[in-house]
C-alpha cells in the first residue's frame, strides 16, 4: 500500500511501488558492479606498486607520472 495515500490512487500506488523497487534493484545492482571494480583498481594498484619495486630493486628507474 501507498506510504502517502493522499497523493495517488490505488493504480498509482502499485505503479510507484513497482518503480520504487526497480529503482532499489538498480542502486543495488550499481552498487555491487562500483565495489567490483573497486576491489579490480585495487588489485592493479598492488601489482603496479610490486612492479615498481622490482624494478626499482633491479636498477631500473621509474617514470613518474607528468
Amino acid at each position: 500500500m501507498c506510504e502517502r495515500p493522499y497523493l495517488c490512487d490505488e493504480e498509482k500506488c502499485v505503479v510507484l511501488e513497482l518503480e520504487r523497487a526497480c529503482y532499489n534493484e538498480m542502486e543495488r545492482e550499481s552498487m555491487e558492479y562500483f565495489y567490483a571494480a573497486e576491489k579490480e583498481l585495487q588489485r592493479q594498484r598492488e601489482r603496479i606498486r610490486q612492479l615498481e619495486n622490482i624494478l626499482t630493486e633491479n636498477g631500473i628507474p621509474v617514470l613518474e607520472e607528468s
